[in-house]
């Protein structure tokens, strides 16, 4: 969070005081092993046959089809050859078929509709080669819910040649103030499916995902001081988490969700304090005449990354959780929003260099800083995806503040999404 909005918002604080929360794997499962040096593997997406052959089957196939290899596009494993008439060959003519377009890894399904509103999706993964199936499974679910499906497909297929998880099921959360007023919104991470989730006509800002839940906590003003709330997507309900009078902003949760760090006032400068998952204090991190703000838990939990001003300038710091060890990483410029990587090797940040902000990586154990993007706009409040490859940012590249996605090499920007107003701050989730 930029210093000048926190100064703003202890104006507002004293000035409102005057007036008044996949499947697993076994040791035996076999991943097809591909690694970022390596060349992308090359898959092969044929048409989903359609069981009965009526309309909407066939609309639904075309539309599944898309979603899912948009998916395997943006995941950045795979080359995705397609073909649309391939449905109508046999097995073994397929093999041959994909073969020839020197495709490894074949996905196939039949797709059927019940009751014109449940969907049941089999799909089989094969190795060309072998003509053996590598993964199979069912999916049954709403007709509306066929983006999900695809997303979790596409997890799948990620998993079984990376071991590790993929992140289309994930969602963005941000803040838009197209109503005039800054509220909370929700998107899937490929842009589709935009939710607004707070309808205050309030001040609400700096969203942040509780890990592997379907919480967010972020800070409002809706009864007129900067409190921190907890909002449940799935419930679409909130809590009260820190109403002390004064500054309750920002904060992150542990990992393991049973802590918070956040930057409380208390009526005096803002520092950051430990707290337990209902908002109680357990005890104050940091302590002086300045700013501490941002802060972001390393992903072992003893750590955590903030930035502070105690310098004479915003810079970035870490310190250990019981609040001892405290050292500056070595930056230049006027230095904001600090993010731990998934994997612990990065930190990502904005830092304002020739009167604009960019966003850079840190990598801890070369102590190298790393720039990602220059010359378009400002580019702030970085996040990162699950699986460490892929970066969230608002960015006014294109004349307004929006939202956009890159790989953590600065390559393959995309914008999230096209709406009216600004939008800001996004962070991003785990698989939900």
């Amino acid at each position: 969070m930029n210093l000048n909005i926190i100064k703003i918002h202890l104006v507002l604080v004293f000035l409102f005081c005057v007036l008044l929360s996949i499947n697993s794997y076994s040791e035996d499962d076999v991943f097809l092993s591909i690694s970022s040096g390596e060349a992308r593997a090359s898959i092969g997406l044929a048409d989903f046959v359609p069981k009965s052959g009526i309309f909407e089957e066939i609309t639904l196939s075309k539309s599944f089809k898309d979603a899912l290899e948009a998916d395997l596009i943006l995941s950045r494993h795979f080359n995705v050859v397609t073909a649309d008439t391939s449905y109508k060959f046999d097995l073994e003519k397929q093999f041959s078929y994909w073969a020839s377009k020197s495709v490894s890894v074949l996905i196939t399904g039949n797709i059927s509709i019940e009751k014109t509103e449940i969907l049941t999706l089999e799909v089989k993964v094969y190795d060309v080669e072998s003509q053996q199936i590598i993964w199979e499974k069912e999916y049954i679910d709403k007709v509306n819910n066929y983006r999900y499906i695809a997303h979790k497909i596409n997890d799948e297929t990620v998993k079984s040649f990376t071991g590790e998880d993929g992140i289309a099921c994930s969602k963005i959360a941000f803040i838009n103030n197209c109503t005039k007023f800054k509220e909370i919104y929700v998107v899937d991470y490929d842009g589709y499916n935009l939710r607004r989730f707070t309808k205050d006509n309030k001040l609400n800002i700096l969203p942040k995902w509780v890990p592997y839940s379907p919480v967010i906590i972020y800070t409002s003003y809706l009864y007129n001081n900067s409190d921190l709330f907890a909002l449940d997507i799935s419930g679409n309900k909130r809590k009260a988490i820190s109403t002390i009078q004064g500054l309750n902003s920002p904060a992150c949760f542990s990992t393991d969700k049973k802590t918070i760090i956040a930057t409380l006032s208390r009526g005096v400068y803002p520092n950051l304090y430990l707290l337990d998952e209902n908002g109680e204090i357990i005890r104050r991190l940091t302590e002086g005449r300045h700013i501490d703000t941002s802060p972001s838990f390393s992903p072992s939990g003893k750590e955590f990354v903030f930035i502070s001003d105690r310098a004479g300038y915003p810079q970035i710091y870490i310190m250990d959780i019981e609040g001892v060890n405290l050292r500056r990483l070595s930056t230049k410029g006027n230095c904001d929003s600090p993010a731990w990587s998934p994997k612990g090797d990065k930190i990502a940040f904005t830092m304002r260099e020739k009167g604009k902000f960019d966003i850079f990586l840190y990598d801890l154990p070369k102590k190298k800083i790393i720039k990602l993007t220059e010359s378009s706009g400002n580019n702030e409040n970085p996040s990162w995806s699950q699986d460490g490859r892929f970066i969230t940012f608002s960015s006014t590249r294109a004349g307004k503040s929006e939202i956009y996605i890159m790989g953590i090499d600065g390559t393959g920007v995309r914008k999230l999404i096209d709406m009216p107003g600004d939008s800001y701050t996004p962070s991003w989730s785990q698989n939900l």
